[in-house]
């Protein structure tokens, strides 16, 4: 280092200001000889010229020296940065290959974990696009919306809405251009000449072809489903039923052997991004005609299959229109249903996120946790990045001082480094292609998301992939290029000084401790999550879900019921058989506003309506507390049986004060007499609690058959031979009927869809976690143990024991696993506590849970360390020390 070359105390001094700027903003490089030579060149001036002029032309200098105008200064020949012509590039990849392929451990490290969390981000990106890209292909997508039923008391919005909305959003909605009405129903059998098939179909008017972009391939928009028995369907329909679309127009459909419709026309399919997948749409009016005594212009109950799509004008403010569906809850439902009753109006990129007829929902807080989850996996293989190439710096010290020493400056040098970061991310990219290729098909399994190789290769997704490699060499190198290429030249060749460095030590240790925070964070949720999942399997739900299977019923009359019974009564394998609207527990509800009145004194409640036979308890095991259940062919409405919420809500305190009370029915025009009082069932799933329920006696309601196995765990050959006599009774009673069913446990489970799928996802995300922490953390031990050599060799040589050299080279690990046990459990504490909310019924987080993750977390640590640790321990000494 130069001495300093500084003026007398009496000769004139420079403006301080000026020098100050110089010290803080020119190249520190240069700034103390570039100071020097300043203040030599004052003291000439002033002594020549005055102090005034040496004053001025000293800060025309200072200026001058300042970055970047001493850049700007340079002559053309030198103009263009050395470190960006293809020579200087060239060198730079070399460079970079060379120092890749002599330390190919830590570049394996490198790759695989940089290549795994850019598996995950890509992923993710598909599923998120997937997810979000929903109906926006639709030329009027911002001003569709859905109205909506909210419940103040419950303080739940339905996407349901009474079947009356349609005619009163006509009637009392100018703003409503476009009102269309669908009706989603499931299991019907469609006969096409001799094929027949279980579909679900959708009734509406020619509304939607106004309202969603359909392209036709034959028929009238305007006129397709204006009469009754009219069907319009999707090409791949005609091509299933008649063989193609040619002559499909015209054709017959036949429904549940009970109503012929003429296909009125075909259109396109819609892709796959849609909430309206639907390929058969039959006629509104066609309702009336398949169910006689189905009210089209009901207010007092409601199905969430029912639902009301608006297309509004261009000027419609939705805010405003809040009024105008106070003053339809007030005429067609009385002004005192406006304390409990809310229509909303929510906007169709919404739709796909809450129940809709397309069948399936994105789950926002799964999309939000997966993107979280995908973001932590990828910094935890930019961190292993970070900390092997800052673990490393002592072996470019040399090659930094010896660079900067001959005249390269620190520009060029981060260039290098970043570099090597981004041939170690192309690198990691490609793999990161072929990862994602093979892990695609399990993903979309696993979310039922229909994704192929094709959305992998697509324009948008290259785009996605470039940005992020391009992030992901700066998250990785940036930090490393900077701290490598900031070493003074003559640190740099002391490169010893650098292993006492605490702030790069800290630095590491910083980010190992995050990593297996992040690890012990995942653990705890995928441990409570199927914990979780293990409670909703055997929750005790108030009812018997084993052996039962279900069976939709294609036709509900009486003397049908009656055969199909006796003959599924002929199996011995089959204990008991019960017709109902739904089972004990089911997605879909049927909702009854019912008042109780004691005196003057009324009470609303809204209440689940559950429509069974006379065997319907018996069959699903739900038990009496008081009172008679229903008897043989009873089929009187004015019967119910209450359960014991629907008690507490009305005021009863006793069971047995409940038999012969009465309860009306919406309007209250109609009644009926309270003769039994059932225990407590989950009528839903676990995530809701149990609603107020009356079971009621009304057969042209049954909609389907729970038949009850003689043995809750039937063999292979009874379940066998009981499926055959059920199919065989099918046949025989209903001829011209396609044959379904499904045990009632699997059913029961599908409402727990996105819980295993977030516990499948968590699962995976956790493995990879720790593959990357682990991946680090051997690389990191790996170093230790070879800059240790030495002293390892010298503490053998003076009687350590393997045992106390193994304890040495760990402990430094896991001490960090340990303040990442600390910080870790009560962060998953709260994550988990949060996502419990969502559950009515939930387990409790229990304090050994997070002290099991920890032991895990310590033993795979130890595992991980202890394998470069025992090789350190048992090297010979004397080659140690040789090799020193």
């Amino acid at each position: 280092m130069p001495e300093s070359r500084q003026p007398t105390a009496e000769s004139p001094q420079p403006p301080r200001w000026a020098g100050k700027m110089l010290t803080w903003f020119a190249d520190p490089n240069t700034v103390e000889e570039v100071e020097g030579d300043l203040l030599e060149m004052y003291a000439y001036w002033s002594k020549t010229a005055g102090t005034r002029h040496a004053d001025l032309r000293y800060i025309l200098s200072t200026l001058k020296l300042l970055r970047p105008f001493a850049r700007l200064k340079r002559s053309d020949k030198y103009s263009r940065t050395p470190i960006a012509s293809p020579a200087m590039i060239r060198n730079h990849f070399k460079i970079a290959f060379r120092n890749l392929s002599k330390s190919k451990g830590y570049s394996f490290i490198n790759i695989t974990g940089l290549a795994v969390g850019m598996a995950c981000a890509v992923l993710i990106f598909l599923v998120v696009k997937h997810e979000t890209s929903y109906d926006k292909f639709q030329s009027h997508a911002d001003r569709i919306y859905r109205v909506e039923t909210q419940n103040i008391n419950e303080n739940h919005t339905y996407p349901g809405t009474y079947t009356g909305m349609r005619t009163a959003l006509r009637t009392d909605l100018p703003e409503a251009k476009i009102v269309a009405p669908m009706l989603k129903t499931y299991g019907s059998t469609v006969s096409a000449a001799d094929k027949k098939f279980r579909e679900s179909m959708v009734f509406a008017d020619n509304a939607i072809f106004q309202l969603l972009d359909y392209r036709w391939i034959s028929g009238n928009s305007e006129q397709a489903l204006s009469q009754p028995n009219t069907v319009v369907i999707t090409r791949s329909y005609a091509d299933k039923y008649f063989g193609n679309t040619d002559n499909a127009t015209g054709k017959t459909l036949r429904i549940d052997n009970k109503q012929d419709l003429t296909v009125a026309g075909i259109v396109e399919d819609f892709p796959s991004t849609t909430n309206f997948p639907f390929n058969i749409l039959v006629s509104y009016a066609t309702l009336k005609n398949l169910n006689p005594d189905l009210d089209l212009e009901k207010w007092n109950g409601w199905n969430d299959n029912f639902q009301v799509f608006v297309l509004l004008d261009n000027k419609a403010d939705t805010a405003q229109l809040a009024k105008r569906f106070s003053h339809i809850v007030r005429k067609y439902m009385g002004k005192e249903a406006l304390a409990d009753k809310r229509f909303l109006l929510s906007p169709l990129s919404e739709i796909h996120y809450s129940g809709n007829l397309g069948g399936r929902s994105a789950n926002t807080p799964l999309l939000k946790t997966l993107s979280f989850i995908g973001l932590l996996v990828l910094l935890m293989a930019c961190f292993n990045f970070i900390n092997l190439s800052t673990a490393q710096a002592f072996k470019r010290a040399k090659e930094v001082g010896i660079r900067k020493a001959i005249g390269s400056n620190r520009l060029s040098l981060v260039y290098q480094f970043l570099t090597e970061a981004g041939l170690i991310t192309a690198l990691a990219t490609l793999v990161a292609i072929l990862i994602s290729q093979l892990a695609l098909p399990s993903l979309a399994s696993t979310l039922a998301i229909p994704l192929t190789f094709a959305d992998l290769y697509r324009l948008d997704t290259a785009l996605f992939l470039t940005g992020l490699a391009i992030i992901t060499t700066f998250l990785a190198g940036i930090y490393p290029a900077f701290r490598l290429s900031g070493m003074a030249p003559i640190w740099a060749l002391k490169s010893k000084v650098l292993l006492q460095t605490n702030q790069w030590f800290s630095m590491r240790q910083g980010l190992v401790v995050i990593q297996f925070t992040v690890s012990l964070v995942l653990i705890s949720s995928a441990m409570l999550i199927n914990r979780q999942l293990t409670f909703f399997k055997n929750a005790d739900l108030g009812f018997d879900k084993s052996a039962i299977i279900t069976v939709g019923l294609p036709d509900n009359k009486p003397e049908k019921l009656d055969a199909f019974r006796n003959k599924l009564n002929e199996s011995t394998q089959i204990k008991d058989v019960s017709f109902s609207y739904n089972s004990a527990s089911a997605e879909s509800n049927w909702m009854q506003g019912i008042e109780y009145r004691e005196g003057p004194k009324v009470v609303q409640i809204k209440t689940q309506m559950k429509m069974g036979d006379s065997h319907y308890l018996d069959t699903y095991g739900i038990k009496l507390l008081a009172g008679t259940g229903f008897r043989e062919g009873d089929t009187a409405s004015f019967k119910v049986i209450a359960n014991e919420v629907f008690l507490s809500r009305a005021g009863i305190m006793r069971a047995e004060d409940a038999i012969g009370q009465k309860v009306y029915f919406g309007d209250g025009q109609e009644s009926a007499i309270i003769i039994g009082v059932s225990k407590n069932f989950n009528v839903n799933s676990l995530h809701q609690k149990i609603d107020p329920t009356l079971i009621q006696v009304i057969p042209n309601n049954f909609y389907q058959a729970g038949i009850k196995l003689l043995t809750e765990k039937p063999t292979k050959e009874a379940m066998q031979a009981a499926l055959a006599h059920i199919e065989k009774s099918w046949i025989a009673t209903f001829p011209n009927q396609v044959f379904e069913y499904s045990f009632l446990d699997d059913t029961l489970a599908q409402a727990y869809q996105s819980e295993t799928r977030t516990a499948s996802l968590i699962e995976v995300s956790t493995l990879l976690a720790i593959f990357i922490a682990c991946l680090g953390l051997f690389g990191l031990a790996t170093f230790t143990a070879e800059q240790r050599t030495k002293e390892i060799g010298v503490r053998k040589v003076l009687g350590a024991s393997v045992g106390s050299i193994i304890a040495l080279l760990s402990k430094e690990f896991l001490k960090l696993v340990l303040i990442a046990i600390v910080i870790a459990s009560p962060i998953a504490w709260y994550v988990m506590n949060q996502w419990l909310q969502n559950f009515e019924f939930k387990i409790k987080i229990e304090w050994w849970m997070f002290a099991v993750t920890g032991l895990l977390m310590t033993l795979t640590a130890l595992l991980t360390v202890s394998f470069q640790s025992i090789k350190a321990a048992l090297l010979n000494p004397v080659k140690s020390l040789r090799s020193e």
